[in-house]
């Protein structure tokens, strides 16, 4: 949906972590073509005739890059000829099939900022270049500030042998490094499509394959942190709580293996783990993955740090695990002179810096899921969206491992109307959006059930700016609420009947009945019971004939 600049732009914002054994002596940073970083695939597209056109990110399997034999144990990375967007449609090859637009398929890495500061050299070796004519393969080096603002780039067009190419990254910009292969599209089973670029892969070792993922348990649960790492020799573990050795005892073992566990978590334990991984070969260290000990109604949020309370490093910058992908800054209640904010201290403020602006977070989701979403915006009188196209909204977007979105829900869009200026609103997504945004209609609900395919669930808010001008609002007490199935056990006791369940913190459920299945509706009996993630429990009078009870979430 973005209009994008000549760049590239993933779905993650990576952390420094995700860097452990890089080659690095005072300026210098030395980066090779590693199987175990999280490589991702962008597509930009042009006419004939170089003109920008637009891009988006494409799958590895889309992009035709991939590792041979296979990710773990990869010798080298196979780029080929793009097929995937052949149509005779006119808008990417003509009826005859020619081709009708040039493809910039980019390969890379996602460093964030973490080179910022250094000169960065990326080396490898090609194996064989058997591209057709028309067709280019460089090593690059691309540079962009705030927002993924393209700066530049520094790129070596690639023969057989090794490569070499080197930029200075300021501090605060951010780097990605990999290939880009540029040139006509082609038919499928086309001479053209055989051909290919094949890079030497050179991993680390140890390399880490699989990097500690962060933990989210409410008070008193278990948090588990593993590694997963390959080596020429047998492996060594020690893991470590902000950069201090931990040993084993009171709630923590495994220590020295690959799983690190902490039983009974309580708030003290709530900060960043890593571990380091050794051989004969060196060691390595993990990505420190945070843990964050919750309370039940804090935990029933599917969105981390939904306040932007935590984890803040500088103002102005969005923090993690929230991505800014245009024109958002977080602020202190200092900052924000025109009212207080809504929960906690700190707000983001999303403001016209491109076609699309805003902030986002993606949560664990499996088809059938149910959720519900909603948030807080504040719109100024002193500084209100301009007239008439500029809206503010929520997305709550259901997404497959690779692609575009399955389904998409918003809220009601914000305009610069009075009625919506100088209070907090309250605003749910609950309106369905036709196909075409996504591969499926959606029709209004309360209640998100996530569709077939979905992999991840993306809480997004927007601001679509049309034809530029002013304008911001701010946002905050981000709510993602993924509804659990209640199960419900009953005992009779006396004259009532007692229902017992587990709730849900931030939950309230209701009591319903009828006499009748055939019944149009429920009857509410008794008062919501609000949850808190402890076992509920409601009595109802036994009747001298058959009466249905359930518990539904409210």
């Amino acid at each position: 949906m973005k209009s994008l600049s000549r760049n590239w732009i993933t779905g993650v914002a990576v952390s420094a972590a995700l860097l452990g054994g890089l080659t690095k002596a005072q300026s210098q940073i030395t980066v090779k073509v590693d199987s175990t970083k999280p490589w991702a695939g962008f597509m930009n597209w042009y006419s004939t005739s170089d003109a920008y056109v637009a891009g988006g990110a494409w799958g590895l399997a889309d992009l035709r890059a991939r590792f041979a034999p296979a990710l773990v144990g990869a010798t080298r990375v196979v780029l080929g000829v793009n097929t995937n967007t052949y149509n005779t449609d006119g808008y990417w090859d003509l009826a005859d099939g020619t081709p009708n637009k040039h493809l910039e398929a980019n390969f890379y890495v996602d460093v964030g900022t973490s080179f910022g500061g250094n000169d960065v050299t990326f080396v490898g070796t090609i194996e064989s270049n058997t591209l057709p004519a028309g067709w280019t393969c460089s090593a690059v080096i691309k540079q962009f500030g705030s927002g993924y603002a393209y700066i530049g780039d520094t790129r070596v067009a690639l023969s057989p042998g090794p490569f070499s190419v080197t930029r200075n990254i300021p501090a605060g910009n951010i780097c990605q490094y990999g290939f880009l292969l540029y040139g006509p599209n082609a038919a499928p089973g086309s001479p053209a499509t055989s051909q290919a670029v094949s890079i030497v892969v050179d991993n680390e070792d140890p390399s880490i394959t699989g990097q500690p993922a962060n933990q989210r348990v409410i008070a008193s649960d278990t948090a588990k942190f593993t590694v997963t790492a390959t080596g020429g020799s047998t492996l060594s573990y020690h893991w470590k709580r902000d950069n201090t050795n931990i040993v084993n005892g009171g709630n923590i073992s495994g220590a020295t293996t690959a799983t690190l566990t902490i039983s009974n978590a309580q708030v003290a334990d709530a900060t960043n783990y890593l571990v380091t991984v050794s051989d004969t070969a060196g060691s390595r260290d993990s990505s420190p993955a945070r843990l964050r000990v919750l309370t039940a109604d804090q935990f029933a949020n599917a969105v981390d740090n939904p306040s932007f309370e935590e984890d803040v490093i500088a103002f102005q910058t969005v923090p993690a695990p929230w991505f800014n992908f245009s024109g958002s800054a977080c602020l202190s209640g200092s900052d924000f002179p025109w009212g207080t904010a809504y929960d906690g201290t700190n707000v983001v403020q999303v403001f016209n810096a491109g076609q699309y602006n805003g902030v986002y977070q993606d949560a664990p989701a499996a088809p059938g899921q149910v959720f519900t979403g909603d948030f807080e915006l504040f719109q100024s009188s002193f500084d209100p969206l301009s007239a008439p196209t500029n809206e503010a909204f929520l997305e709550v977007q259901f997404w497959p491992v690779a692609g575009a979105p399955i389904a998409i829900y918003n809220s009601v869009h914000v305009t610069n109307s009075p009625a919506m200026q100088d209070a907090w609103m309250f605003l749910p997504a609950t309106n369905g959006v036709a196909a075409g945004y996504a591969s499926t209609s959606t029709s209004n609900a309360y209640y998100l059930v996530a569709p077939p395919g979905t992999d991840h669930v993306r809480f997004q808010v927007t601001l679509h700016q049309e034809g530029g001008g002013p304008g911001s609002v701010f946002v905050d007490q981000m709510r993602l609420m993924k509804k659990l199935p209640v199960s419900v056990k009953s005992a009779a006791s006396g004259a009532n009947i007692t229902l017992s369940w587990v709730s849900q913190g931030a939950t309230s459920y209701q009591v319903v009945y009828k006499d009748n299945l055939n019944d149009p509706s429920w009857t509410p009996t008794g008062s919501p019971v609000p949850g808190d993630g402890t076992t509920k429990s409601a009595s109802v009078p036994r009747t001298g004939t058959k009466r249905f009870y359930k518990v539904q979430t409210l």
